[in-house]
């Protein structure tokens, strides 16, 4: 702006998310008329007034000076936004401005991670690799898992394969993303997934277990079939016992039949 002051330096931070808003601003408020105010980054004019003088300076389109409250207001904001930033403002009443330096942080909020389950039955025997996945992050941050009953760490039951984050080179966000193997033995098990504060619901893997390792599953198996295998034994040693009897109920008649046949033809 062709200005040359000596001014106070005044350093503060603010932080915002990417997609959101902030607000530049004097950490004190002070009486009387401000003659100018406006915002830099480096060497690049942002936006700002002057009392007298008319400023042709383009300005940043995602932002608006409140000459009344001696703010500006910064939105739509991404990761390029993140920085230091020198906001100038100068009161009548002072002999010279004061430099506030702003450090602008933005981040990025993970979403929901989502969740992929592929299983397979091989041999009888049941296994699920499961992915979890997140986008949109900032700073870089790892997925973790909440494998409940198992104070979530690796065992026999299940065990992280893999972890990975990749930036954007546009965005300059993080996707971040994991899998696990799940070992299906022992049944069903319930699992969420984190990543920077974030947590997926509660979901369920190996919850249709029908493997013959599973002993549980051999407990019920016995004691439908014990049952149905005692009527079985049941029916048939009924049926043998019965059957002698009426073949000699069967044979008497027959006898007895022919003994009458006979008597018959003696009497004629």
């Amino acid at each position: 702006m062709g200005l040359v002051v000596t001014e106070r330096v005044v350093p503060m931070s603010l932080r915002g998310e990417v997609g959101g808003n902030v607000t530049f601003k004097s950490p004190t408020v002070k009486q009387g008329k401000t003659k100018y105010m406006y915002l830099q980054k480096g060497s690049v004019y942002i936006n700002g007034y002057h009392s007298t003088w008319n400023i042709t300076q383009p300005v940043w389109q995602n932002t608006r000076v409140d000459s009344s409250t001696n703010e500006v207001h910064m939105f739509g904001l991404n990761m390029s936004h993140s920085g230091v930033y020198d906001l100038y403002i100068h009161y009548s009443n002072d002999p010279e401005p004061t430099r506030i330096i702003i450090r602008l942080n933005v981040t990025g909020k993970y979403t929901t991670p989502s969740v992929t389950p592929v299983c397979s039955d091989e041999n009888n025997f049941k296994r699920c690799i499961v992915t979890c996945a997140s986008h949109g992050g900032f700073p870089l941050s790892s997925m973790t898992w909440n494998v409940f009953g198992t104070e979530n760490t690796s065992n026999n039951n299940w065990q992280v394969l893999n972890r990975t984050e990749l930036q954007s080179k546009d965005t300059k966000l993080f996707t971040s993303s994991s899998t696990a193997y799940f070992n299906c033995s022992r049944g069903e098990l319930k699992f969420s997934c984190s990543v920077s504060g974030v947590t997926s619901d509660e979901h369920s893997v190996c919850a249709h277990q029908d493997s013959l390792n599973n002993p549980s599953l051999i407990v019920i198996i016995t004691a439908c079939l014990v049952p149905f295998l005692l009527v079985i034994l049941g029916l048939c040693w009924w049926r043998c016992k019965k059957r002698p009897i009426r073949t000699v109920v069967a044979q008497n008649v027959v006898e007895e039949l022919k003994l009458n046949g006979c008597e018959e033809q003696e009497a004629v």
